[in-house]
């Protein structure tokens, strides 16, 4: 029940904050907090590193069927590892990330993308709470993985 609450979590704080960019930051204009950091207003139409972004408007249904195909799949590796910390944590916070995403798709057609890191003129592609949850979520799974903790 804790780590469902915390999915909830996840998903919440995720579209609160692409809520938050997209009442207060025009799209394509940034706020810019220090030397590395900028909070920006980007659309993401394709999928991780705006693969498929520039595709002419199939990809949104496309990464929805996907999404709820990988969503089938996850909740399945979920019960298989609700007794393991490593499993059932990080398959909540990937399940937490998708989601997150796929309320974007549904609602507005694209993902909002706000997190935006450079060192100089060199720019990790911006991605949003969403993205991170699903990072850290497939960090932890390789980590238990690798430990030998998931099933």
């Amino acid at each position: 029940m804790r780590k469902l609450l915390i999915g909830l979590c996840i998903i919440l704080i995720d579209q609160l904050s692409k809520s938050w960019v997209e009442k207060n930051i025009p799209f394509t204009e940034y706020l810019e907090i220090n030397n590395f950091f900028k909070i920006v207003h980007f659309q993401n139409t394709g999928a991780a590193f705006s693969f498929l972004d520039s595709a002419s408007g199939w990809q949104n249904n496309f990464f929805i069927l996907l999404t709820l195909v990988i969503l089938t799949y996850l909740i399945y590796l979920y019960r298989q590892n609700i007794s393991s910390p490593y499993g059932s944590t990080s398959i909540m916070l990937i399940i937490s990330g998708a989601i997150g995403n796929l309320i974007d798709r549904f609602l507005n057609g694209h993902v909002t993308d706000f997190i935006y890191l450079h060192i100089n003129e060199y720019y990790w592609p911006a991605f949003n709470v969403a993205d991170s949850a699903i990072t850290i979520g497939a960090i932890i799974y390789l980590l238990g993985l690798l430990k030998g903790k998931i099933k």
